[in-house]
């Protein structure tokens, strides 16, 4: 009789992979996506101190009404760099390949994600931070950290930092981006628990957080990132959240427009010649002489902070 490990010869199955991704990057959620005709231009700001000034006096009959002006800053720029990375696929390597590989898809999704982590870390390294925005607290003394669930209330501390951002630009952030650790401390605290305890689902969910704080954008940074070169063996590679444990508090405006507030900006040049009018794009490239197609994903980008006074940042929010 035929022992049963000599009945099949191991394959590669075809409809089955293993494979690691982030699953959710935020970066360009928290600064809204503009695309740019020019790789570098002004972003034009209008000084504060004239929108708020009580100028308007009584007028007399006769008279003239009373005058002012205001003034534009002109000196802050933005400049779109360029980031590109690239996977080679030989003729032979194909060839040679049986399902479930596909060497094209897998090198095109493989250098669009470094595009969308380059992104994620850019922020996090540029802008979640402190020393960037108009007000830095640090948890442990600013105030109790959200970890410290019996000392802190995290509900109070909302209020209180949506309305710092009102009390420099006339309106509440709308905007929360904290890093995962920092929201799984937030969402068991005990006076967040107690608040929805008598709600239909009873479970403190990302959405109904946000209607009990009175935040529009919650966004929760999930995302992981590794500096371990490559070649390192797999078992030594290490992991690293991007996020950290902190908290940013923004006013983000929905709408990109005119003489409107913004936190920030993500400036995407669109007529790059790597870009071809897209945000990001892919670039298939043939090297005969090697015999090896090449997918190269390319951006031009510049996430630029067009307004520090809307924004409070927390670090350490959890221990």
């Amino acid at each position: 009789m035929v022992a049963p490990d000599g009945l099949h010869i191991n394959q590669l199955l075809t409809n089955v992979s293993i494979a690691y991704r982030n699953g959710n990057y935020i970066a360009d959620r928290i600064f809204p996506v503009v695309p740019v005709e020019n790789r570098a231009d002004i972003v034009p700001k209008y000084d504060r101190s004239h929108w708020f000034r009580d100028d308007a006096k009584p007028r007399l009959s006769g008279t003239k009404s009373g005058r002012g002006n205001f003034t534009v800053d002109v000196t802050d720029t933005y400049y779109c760099n360029r980031y590109s990375w690239a996977e080679e696929v030989a003729d032979d390597d194909r060839a040679n390949t049986d399902m479930p590989f596909n060497l094209d898809v897998d090198a095109s999704e493989l250098a669009t994600d470094k595009i969308l982590l380059k992104r994620e870390i850019a922020f996090a390294t540029d802008h979640f931070t402190t020393g960037k925005w108009a007000n830095d607290e640090t948890g442990g003394s600013d105030f109790a950290q959200w970890s410290n669930y019996a000392t802190s209330d995290p509900l109070v501390d909302f209020t209180t930092y949506m309305d710092d951002v009102e009390g420099r630009i006339g309106i509440e952030a709308n905007t929360t981006v904290m890093g995962k650790q920092v929201w799984n401390k937030l969402r068991w605290h005990p006076t967040v628990v107690d608040s929805i305890k008598f709600t239909q689902t009873g479970v403190v969910s990302e959405q109904l957080f946000q209607s009990l704080v009175g935040i529009d954008n919650l966004l929760v940074g999930r995302a992981l990132y590794t500096t371990s070169p490559e070649g390192t063996a797999e078992a030594s590679v290490t992991l690293t959240r991007i996020w950290g444990k902190h908290a940013l508090f923004l006013y983000v405006n929905p709408r990109v427009s005119l003489r409107q507030p913004q936190a920030g900006m993500t400036f995407v040049w669109r007529n790059g010649p790597a870009t071809g009018g897209s945000i990001q794009a892919i670039k298939q490239l043939r090297d005969d002489e090697r015999e090896v197609d090449i997918f190269e994903a390319n951006t031009y980008f510049d996430q630029k902070i067009t307004s520090a006074l809307a924004g409070t940042f927390l670090s350490g929010a959890v221990s």
